[in-house]
């Protein structure tokens, strides 16, 4: 009985060691990340730079630059670490897998929070809530009532998006999934689709840089998301804490209303 008992006590305590050690090395690797940005000099921030106005290139004094309302959050999350921003523009498929892999510390890139992505990464919290609407050809403005109304049309996303699930999940017929908007833009231009389900803001830029493009108020389409915001490697708690710190600061500072409004008027010149 007595060895039974001391087995028992014996198991125990290992299992107690074994979750202390789990814990330790989690917030330590929580740390790491903290430090090994800070020991480079440098945040490295992944995104899709072909999404105005959260990021997009733009030719600034003869350089080709990318800018955007998310650069200019990825700016400041830099600042307030004391380091240096650095952009890496790939597929936005490519964008959260990078920050498993560790290629990246931050994930901005217009990225709608959802529970099936939550699964995977940390989110921080929203600094942007949007709605998605139908971006049409002019002609076509009040041409379509409802959600119902687009089933049987052919309809662009972007690959890999909230868009996309979207269209999926409306189960419309023809869907044109494509990695870039510009090139969806194309397309609608050229009356190769009748529409793309995008976010207000992208609607709002292609509307006041395209005379021939409106966006459909009448109606929006339901998402399951929470709205956007940054996304991190799991276990990367200390730099999340950082990061929602300094948008509860852009917050307070009335600066994020006025990074969008700044991105939408550059993205439209």
């Amino acid at each position: 009985m007595k060895k039974i008992i001391s087995l028992s006590v014996i198991v125990l305590a290992a299992l107690i060691l074994l979750v202390a050690l789990f814990l330790n090395k989690s917030n330590g690797n929580s740390d790491m990340r903290v430090k090994d940005i800070k020991k480079s000099g440098k945040i490295v921030m992944g995104c899709n730079a072909n999404y105005p106005p959260f990021e997009f290139h733009k030719n600034i004094d003869g350089k080709d630059k990318i800018v955007g309302f998310d650069v200019f959050i990825a700016e400041e999350i830099a600042k307030d670490l004391g380091v240096k921003l650095e952009i890496s523009d790939m597929e936005f498929s490519s964008v959260l897998a990078s920050l498993d892999s560790g290629v990246i510390d931050l994930a901005l890139s217009g990225i709608s929070k959802t529970p099936e992505r939550e699964k995977s990464i940390l989110f921080s919290k929203v600094y942007y809530d949007p709605k998605n609407y139908l971006l049409v050809n002019s002609k076509d403005l009040g041409k379509y009532k409802d959600e119902k109304s687009v089933i049987d049309l052919t309809i662009g996303v972007q690959t890999a998006t909230i868009q996309e699930e979207i269209a999926k999940n409306l189960k419309i017929k023809n869907i044109v999934s494509l990695p870039k908007t510009p090139d969806l833009i194309a397309q609608l231009n050229q009356g190769l689709i009748d529409g793309i389900i995008v976010e207000k803001s992208v609607g709002d830029n292609y509307e006041l840089s395209n005379k021939n493009l409106k966006m459909e108020n009448s109606f929006y389409f339901e998402a399951e998301t929470s709205g956007t915001a940054v996304g991190l490697k799991k276990g990367d708690d200390e730099l999340l804490e950082i990061v929602n710190k300094t948008l509860d600061r852009l917050e307070k500072e009335g600066k994020l209303e006025k990074y969008y409004e700044d991105a939408l008027e550059l993205s439209t010149k």
